[in-house]
């Protein structure tokens, strides 16, 4: 889904710079030569890997059934594609992560990279999630969210707070909405 989403916008860039042509264009109007055709199956020269860059959006991801998996707010986005794969990566986020199409919990981060061929969700940079169903938060310097799997992966400087227990850990793993969760070298305290 993420690889529609990735080519549809990309598509749209490709499309605003296309124009209507006024009329027919003479070779002597801009003193060039006008540029060989391309063969079929032929790439111009110099083309690579398709690449595009947005500021201040929104993006979504759907899964096959058309539920809602992701929505993020973005402050500024670079996506890309080689091959059948695609990777956005997102910069000043603040994402929604959903389950069976309902809000499970809300994750801010610095920096996001999304990659349709692995379906999951890389953030880093001081990374905050917040249970939309339950009173849980957890904070960790990096994560890794795997939608299919309705898994979250944290390290490095855990700590979450559900009701009034803090845990401090090296890491920790736990379902989206932070309903349970298990830690790596664990401290338990009660607030």
């Amino acid at each position: 889904m993420l690889v529609l989403l990735v080519s549809g916008l990309l598509g749209v860039i490709c499309l605003g710079g296309c124009r209507k042509a006024v009329g027919p264009r003479r070779a002597m109007d801009s003193g060039k030569k006008s540029p060989a055709p391309i063969a079929a199956g032929e790439k111009p020269a110099g083309e690579g890997a398709l690449k595009a860059e947005f500021r201040g959006a929104r993006i979504t991801w759907d899964d096959e059934n058309g539920f809602r998996v992701w929505e993020a707010r973005f402050k500024e986005a670079t996506a890309s594609q080689t091959g059948k794969g695609a990777v956005v990566e997102l910069r000043g986020v603040e994402a929604s992560l959903y389950k069976d199409g309902k809000i499970a919990s809300r994750l801010v981060a610095p920096r996001v990279v999304a990659d349709s061929r692995s379906r999951e969700v890389k953030a880093a940079g001081g990374v905050e999630v917040t249970s939309a169903v339950y009173n849980a938060s957890v904070r960790a310097e990096r994560l890794v969210w795997k939608s299919r799997e309705d898994k979250l992966f944290g390290a490095g400087g855990v700590r979450m707070k559900k009701e009034n227990l803090s845990v401090t850990a090296r890491s920790f793993e736990a379902d989206t909405a932070l309903k349970k969760a298990r830690f790596t070298d664990a401290e338990m305290s009660l607030e």
